[in-house]
């Protein structure tokens, strides 16, 4: 049963030691991401295996935010968003780097807000009365 035990203990001390390096190679935290860490993100090299890392998340950061702003179009929240439905999540991380790049956005704003703010720029709805 100890052998067991021991084994299991450095299996355990292993996954942590490897997650933690993984951990320190992707500092990416959603909540404190500016909108310029991920315009960094989303224009990184393709040529590296960081880089192309980088770009995964970037898409699925916004692939996430994109089904958030479905999700709250159909609750009724206010300010809507008439996304695209034939739009792959890369399109739509071409939408932010194009807002995002503009002189007059704010990349110290929080980068889901600014996602938002690129989507509503892109897609506005039409105004009914």
């Amino acid at each position: 049963m100890k052998i067991v035990s021991y084994v299991f203990l450095i299996f355990v001390l292993v996954n942590i030691s490897s997650a933690s390096e993984k951990a320190e190679e992707n500092n990416f935290f959603p909540q404190k991401m500016t909108a310029k860490d991920l315009i960094m993100a989303c224009t990184s090299s393709k040529m590296t295996s960081a880089g192309r890392q980088r770009i995964k998340y970037c898409s699925g950061f916004i692939s996430g935010v994109e089904e958030t702003a479905r999700l709250l179009g159909k609750l009724s929240i206010k300010p809507k968003i008439c996304l695209s439905e034939e739009k792959t999540s890369r399109q739509y991380a071409d939408i932010y780097i194009r807002y995002a790049s503009r002189k007059t956005t704010k990349l110290s704003k929080p980068a889901a807000l600014v996602v938002v703010e690129a989507f509503q720029d892109a897609f506005p709805c039409p105004v009914t009365d």
